[in-house]
């Protein structure tokens, strides 16, 4: 965030070359999908330590202050204020997302409208923490572990809805705004995707942040539709499924990008990245530095790109400050 503030490099990316645009929602979204979220994780995570604590110190305190704080960093000050399910406007945080990507995957609880059913989950989840968190020393504290690792895995849901919408919108035409959302949500995603695939992690990362949009759509899609039932943690493993995800909408009658992981095995993915690995060895050295340099080139190309539209937008007026 402090790079995309400055316009300073941060690992691949310089944000001096993709434009104030591109900026614009890189800091907006990142501050939510990799600051916030974490946020969140933490909080939960104190409530276990605290558990933990109180078991050994048969300190009967009753008090669930950090799981309240987690609950409060995932819904956001104005959500909290209505009842939820509630059409809310303006809120920007972790549950408002969710119900804003259940209406482009047709994910809600009345298909296109209401309640996100993954939030729907998240918020049954958080109420059984905190009666299990109030027990606290009376009782084992690795159930209250597993609804927090169940819970972090859960939140990664609109972050993947997020990813495929924008790998779609950037597939064909890079415009300086889809391509920084995109950066944020794949950046959110990315250190749990390499954990069960790297090459998944590796298709995504070329787009996003090479901002190389070479490879081909449907199969780096497949890649990551390929990781759902192994990406989260612990306990939430197998809870993200290619139903929870759905298929991506324009309009309630019109499917733009289908899931291509319905009724696909593990093995299946399995065989797919063995053959991405296995293309991968096969290369010769002289054929995988002529594609690193495509690569890099491609990059620059498209940074450079992104830049001049971005600086034709603020000419013309169309660029938000």
């Amino acid at each position: 965030m402090k790079a995309a503030f400055e316009g300073t490099e941060v690992g691949a990316l310089d944000f001096a070359t993709v434009g104030r645009t591109f900026r614009k929602e890189a800091i907006q979204k990142g501050l939510v999908y990799m600051n916030v979220f974490p946020y969140a994780i933490w909080e939960m995570q104190d409530q276990v330590n605290d558990c933990h604590a109180q078991s050994l110190t048969q300190n009967d305190d009753a008090s669930v202050k950090a799981w309240d704080e987690a609950v409060a960093f995932w819904a956001g000050s104005q959500t909290l204020g209505y009842s939820y399910g509630s059409d809310i406007d303006g809120d920007n945080l972790l549950y408002y997302l969710g119900d804003k990507r259940c209406e482009n995957f047709m994910t809600c609880t009345d298909g296109f409208a209401g309640i996100a059913k993954v939030n729907q989950e998240l918020l049954a989840l958080f109420n059984r923490g905190k009666e299990l968190a109030r027990v606290g020393a009376t009782t084992d504290c690795d159930p209250l572990n597993d609804i927090h690792e169940k819970i972090g895995t859960l939140m990664l849901v609109p972050f993947i809805q997020g990813t495929l919408r924008y790998m779609y919108y950037t597939k064909d035409v890079q415009e300086a705004k889809t391509a920084g959302e995109l950066w944020a949500f794949a950046s959110a995603i990315l250190p749990f995707l390499n954990e069960v695939s790297p090459a998944a992690a590796e298709a995504l990362y070329r787009r996003a942040w090479l901002l190389d949009f070479s490879g081909d759509y449907d199969a780096d899609k497949k890649l990551l539709e390929s990781t759902y039932s192994t990406i989260g943690v612990g306990a939430g493993k197998g809870l993200i499924t290619c139903a929870s995800i759905g298929d991506l909408y324009s309009d309630p009658s019109t499917v733009i990008s289908a899931g291509t992981c319905y009724g696909g095995s593990s093995s299946d993915s399995k065989a797919d990245e063995k053959l991405a690995l296995g293309l991968g060895i096969g290369l010769g050295l002289l054929a995988l530095l002529a594609v690193v340099a495509a690569v890099f080139a491609a990059a620059k190309e498209r940074k450079t790109r992104l830049m001049y539209e971005d600086i034709m937008a603020t000419k013309l007026g169309d660029v938000p400050v």
